[in-house]
């Protein structure tokens, strides 16, 4: 049996709720922690502030650090690669994300060194028995570390209905792999990435999860909770059910089980603390959310990453902001790598270097990613919108 716990915070204290859960669990006291260097990986995906939903809470990594400090480790490092590059990468690069966060201000307190996975050393790694990455880079900070404590948020993901403590470790990929996944395949990507580098520990930032497309105030859910477990397959399983999601619809942690990296049956997991029915809370799920807000839209696309469709997705925020919601439905995008496209109505926007090949068909938008507003400049473009109105919108939501 697996254990892992589920403590619920009272009057809002972090600290001992995290205490309370990595207690639960009993397999913290036994990690091998003399001489060994420890690293702490959050999910500071953007420049999000704590306590959004959206990354791991300050105050989650500050008593994480904490109790690995206590444990007089030979070196504590906080590390984090986020997520796929930008076409601003001075404004958006893992140390902005960390220090919107407030991570800095906890590695300084605690004095612990803080790096970005994205800039490290690469190491390249075989795996064997690999789903589809049978060879990948990988920062060597993760890799060289005798222990890693994953330290995830709840959230719904486009293509891997949740994403939490095993998709969490995507931060340790530079940007090419980080890509690379995507492209052969996101869910066997993220088991062969554990496969080396699985958490030794997993904390999961469940204060506040993220449902739906994680575009407006109405996606924040407050659960309230901490969840703790030496098992991240197990954590990630008992996560899908807190979010209401059936845990055999979600690939990659189904077939992380299938990899023998832990259990995803929840009958063969020892759950202390809280209930799971007693604290399940039905997340809305990403695709759900997206074609209720911006269902009109066409997108053509195969095998297309986060980064395009991230990116995209602020386009149609920043387009239904600007009063424009009812123009989706004529706005085409292609993506990716699909095989064809078929006969289009209008001047669809082709959106980055995967779908270059089909800048003829209409406005294309360079990069990898593109960013959003040159998307978005794209679709007013192709939909023949006054862009000036766009950005005034833009301003509205952002301080650029």
């Amino acid at each position: 049996m697996s254990v892992v716990s589920i403590v619920r915070l009272q009057n809002e204290d972090v600290e001992d709720a995290v205490r309370k859960s990595v207690a639960l669990t009993d397999s913290f006291e036994s990690l091998p922690w003399k001489d060994a260097t420890v690293l702490v990986k959050p999910n500071t995906v953007s420049p999000s502030k704590s306590g959004s939903g959206v990354i791991t809470d300050a105050r989650v990594v500050e008593t994480v650090t904490t109790l690995v400090k206590e444990k007089n480790p030979k070196r504590v490092i906080i590390g984090e690669g986020s997520s796929v590059g930008y076409d601003f990468p001075s404004r958006f690069d893992s140390i902005r994300c960390m220090t919107v966060a407030g991570l800095l201000e906890v590695a300084a307190k605690l004095g612990v060194e803080i790096v970005d996975l994205n800039r490290d050393e690469q190491v390249e790694v075989e795996v064997p028995d690999a789903f589809v990455m049978d060879t990948f880079a990988i920062a060597k900070t993760a890799l060289e570390a005798d222990i890693i404590i994953s330290l995830p948020v709840i959230k719904t993901h486009i293509r891997t209905g949740i994403t939490c403590g095993l998709k969490n470790m995507k931060g340790v990929l530079p940007s090419n792999e980080k890509k690379r996944t995507h492209q052969l395949g996101l869910d066997r990507g993220i088991v062969d990435l554990n496969r080396v580098a699985k958490p030794t520990f997993t904390v999961v930032d469940g204060i506040i999860g993220t449902q739906g497309t994680h575009s407006d105030e109405a996606d924040r859910v407050p659960l309230n909770l901490i969840i703790a477990g030496g098992d991240v397959v197990a954590v990630d399983a008992v996560c899908a059910d807190v979010a209401g999601f059936d845990v055999k619809d979600i690939l990659h942690v189904q077939l992380a089980a299938e990899a023998n990296l832990g259990i995803a049956d929840l009958s063969c997991i020892e759950v202390r603390g809280e209930k799971i029915e007693s604290v399940r809370r039905p997340f809305i799920p990403f695709l759900q959310a997206a074609q209720e807000r911006f269902g009109g839209a066409n997108i053509i696309e195969k095998n297309t990453c986060t980064g395009c469709m991230g990116e995209s997705l602020s386009a149609f925020i920043y387009l239904n902001k600007a009063g424009f919601h009812d123009r989706l439905s004529d706005l085409t995008l292609i993506m990716g790598t699909p095989d064809e496209i078929p006969p289009l109505s209008g001047t669809p926007v082709v959106l980055g270097r995967c779908a270059r090949r089909y800048q003829h068909l209409g406005v294309f938008v360079p990069g990898c990613p593109p960013h959003g507003i040159k998307i978005t400049d794209g679709a007013c473009d192709a939909l023949k919108i006054d862009p000036n109105i766009v950005h005034h919108a833009i301003a509205d939501l952002h301080n650029f």
